[in-house]
């Protein structure tokens, strides 16, 4: 009777968390998109764990969710969450699951599997103690997280455990998702794609500066990806971005649909029907940032974002989305042109200054 009571409040809770969402501004929602809240503060402050959850969240074998303290693990389904196994010894830094089924956990620094006694093993000593574990289909990637390293690396294990250095990068990376021959990673304000064959590495999406990204997660069946910053989740297929939710963000996982876990508000929502949703409204503009903090480009920001590799098409869109200040006067256009910018990013800018003077002549 307490297990169902269990659900029905958790049920409850979904309702509201619906009602919530379209209060908030939310897009009417297709018959097909659903929303179901899986982890809430009073369920966790119910199990008592010592210490903030651990950014991480994986499924299991068992297709329940797999969360974490710093040293306990915890299985969450319908009926609740619950501990699983006992505590281990160290700090549980992240996990995540092998193609095989082994959970391999980064303690410390150690890289460790965790085994049926619930012990954990360790295999390796990792360069640092501040390091994430993600899955690929047949690798691992881990990554280092820790702002104060000077160069913060990828690096790959393959079966057998031998693990080698894929690339640095400047900024903290917080997570990796694979999709074919491509791993995608998000480092500062843009989501990059790697190319591990040719070792091409490229910038695919773009938020304003000073916003992190901190999550990418890949659906393979529809070659959508979707990162997320700590309140907002967006999507990108074939340049085009959506704008998921601008009220809740987290880490991400993709299993019959999108997972966000927001650790720090004690907070897991199950996102389904996602791609008929996203198809029948089309491209959606992406959120705006507070007036303080809403980035203004500039000459220069373009030319920035030219040479992290962002297409033509990223640029523009990220031209019409934001304030500008662009200097277009003969000398001042010549710059833009000799970093290799086109045409057609000059005359959007040159738009974007026409259409920003209309605007402010308009509010007069």
């Amino acid at each position: 009777m307490t297990g169902m009571k269990k659900l029905l409040k958790t049920m409850a809770t979904i309702g509201v968390l619906i009602l919530t969402l379209n209060m908030y501004g939310q897009s009417p929602m297709p018959d097909s998109l659903r929303f179901e809240l899986l982890l809430t503060p009073a369920m966790v402050d119910n199990i008592h764990p010592e210490g903030k959850l651990t950014g991480s969240v994986e499924i299991t074998p068992g297709k329940l969710l797999l969360l974490s303290s710093a040293n306990q693990f915890y299985l969450l389904g319908w009926g609740g969450i619950v501990p699983m196994a006992g505590k281990v010894s160290g700090d549980i830094g992240s996990f995540a699951y092998t193609s095989d089924s082994l959970l391999m956990v980064i303690r410390n620094n150690e890289l460790c599997t965790f085994g049926s006694d619930g012990n954990l093993t360790r295999l390796y000593t990792l360069p640092s103690a501040d390091m994430g574990i993600s899955p690929g289909r047949l690798v691992m990637y881990i990554y280092d997280r820790d702002p104060d390293k000077e160069k913060k690396s990828v690096f790959i294990i393959a079966h057998g455990g031998q693990y080698s250095k894929l690339f640095d990068v400047p900024s903290p990376v917080y997570s990796v998702a694979e999709m074919g021959d491509f791993i995608f990673f998000p480092n500062n304000n843009m989501v990059f794609r790697y190319n591990i064959l040719n070792k091409e590495m490229k910038a695919i999406a773009a938020l304003p500066e000073g916003i992190v990204i901190k999550s990418v997660v890949t659906d393979p069946v529809t070659g959508r990806i979707y990162f997320s910053t700590d309140n907002s989740v967006f999507s990108i297929k074939d340049k085009n971005i959506s704008v998921i939710n601008d009220k809740l963000g987290g880490v991400l996982r993709f299993f019959d649909g999108l997972i966000v876990y927001n650790p720090d508000k004690k907070v897991l929502v199950h996102i389904s029907g996602l791609e008929n949703a996203i198809e029948k409204a089309g491209k959606t503009k992406a959120p705006q940032t507070s007036a303080q903090g809403k980035k203004i480009l500039t000459n220069q920001s373009v030319i920035d974002l030219k040479k992290n590799g962002l297409s033509d098409d990223l640029i523009i869109s990220l031209i019409k989305r934001n304030k500008v200040d662009f200097n277009l006067s003969v000398d001042s256009v010549i710059e833009p042109s000799d970093s290799n910018i086109s045409s057609e990013v000059i005359k959007s800018m040159r738009q974007a200054m026409q259409r920003q003077g209309d605007d402010n002549g308009n509010n007069r």
